[in-house]
């Protein structure tokens, strides 16, 4: 219950700072920027983001034939462009739709949740650990090459320290099979609240682990090539406003791409309304801001990125109608033949 009242209130709260938007800022400019980098612009912009889209799913194939799971890529493909748009319309910072992929990868294939799990965590381990790459690169570019306000400065250097700590500390935790989730475990198990839930867990966690950690060892390799594809794939996110303002007769530096890189995946973080609305679009006026981008061009940028994310949720929506409705045929064909 308290769940839903959050997604409610904080659906509202996204609503509204989007619609101030459009009453704060020139909207006919907005759209005319959106316009003008006319329809190559558009095309090359959604081809970049069908191209994110796609080397995930490869990413995720290739973890799961180490696994030994050799599914059919359409299938991998759906169900992880299922799970993306889950993630983005809920308020939890990009990883709430993990437990549809789990669950629905575990259902039309008949595999063990525990091992479909164990191969999402390691795929979002790695998506996240190429991102990390770029935040960490591209973070301490900018504290180096701009006068930051004191504020922003300490809070890039705040987070970066905690989230390559976190990175490091829980890659070195499966390689040395320290089990670091085990750990997390039993250290909630001794708070009263946790201790029960904690303790049915704990034998899952446990198979989790073994099986992570196969991917830092055993696995090592096919690890290392999806953690390659998602530096590709991060390199397409990193280079989305270089295409968007190319086309604006805009040159972004390299410094300048690593600072917007950077400084959006923090802002991303903290995700506390469906896809980040109205978040999103006031912190890009911001960031952008700093490396000289008026507001207006800056929000047609944002747009463009709402409305392409919104078309991928779209194509998710139709996939699972889809996949829904053959699940349900199939499943009638086989009551059918039982009955004869």
């Amino acid at each position: 219950m308290k769940r839903k009242i959050f997604i409610y209130i904080s659906t509202i709260v996204g609503i509204v700072f989007f619609f101030l938007v459009f009453y704060f800022f020139n909207i006919t400019k907005i759209f005319s920027h959106m316009v003008g980098i006319g329809p190559l612009g558009i095309g090359v912009f959604i081809i970049d983001v069908f191209l994110i889209m796609l080397i995930g799913g490869f990413s995720w194939q290739i973890i799961l034939k180490s696994y030994g799971h050799h599914l059919p890529f359409r299938d991998v493909f759906v169900i992880k462009i299922i799970s993306f748009a889950i993630s983005y319309l809920t308020p939890s910072m990009y990883v709430g739709g993990e437990p549809i992929r789990i669950y629905l990868m575990g259902k039309k294939c008949g595999i063990s949740m525990t091992r479909i799990g164990a191969t999402v965590v390691v795929d979002k381990f790695v998506e996240l650990g190429a991102g990390l790459f770029y935040i960490f690169l591209g973070s301490v570019y900018i504290m180096i090459h701009y006068d930051l306000p004191p504020q922003i400065f300490t809070a890039v250097l705040v987070l970066n320290i905690i989230l390559v700590s976190s990175a490091i500390l829980f890659l070195i935790g499966f390689i040395y099979k320290i089990k670091p989730f085990s750990l997390l475990a039993n250290t909630l198990r001794k708070v009263k609240i946790f201790k029960k839930p904690v303790e049915k867990a704990i034998p899952t966690i446990l198979r989790l682990e073994k099986d992570i950690s196969s991917a830092f060892g055993k696995h090592g390799k096919s690890t290392l090539k999806a953690f390659s594809l998602n530096l590709v794939s991060a390199g397409l996110i990193f280079i989305k406003p270089f295409i968007f303002f190319y086309f604006l007769h805009i040159l972004l530096t390299l410094s300048q791409l690593a600072l917007l890189f950077a400084l959006t995946h923090l802002l991303l973080a903290f995700q506390f309304t469906p896809g980040a609305l109205g978040i999103f679009e006031w912190g890009e006026v911001g960031i952008f801001s700093i490396v000289g981008i008026q507001s207006d061009k800056a929000l047609a940028y944002a747009l463009m990125v709402r409305i392409a994310d919104l078309g991928v949720v779209a194509g998710a929506g139709v996939m699972g109608i889809h996949m829904g409705v053959k699940y349900l045929l199939g499943k009638n064909k086989d009551e059918s033949l039982h009955s004869l």
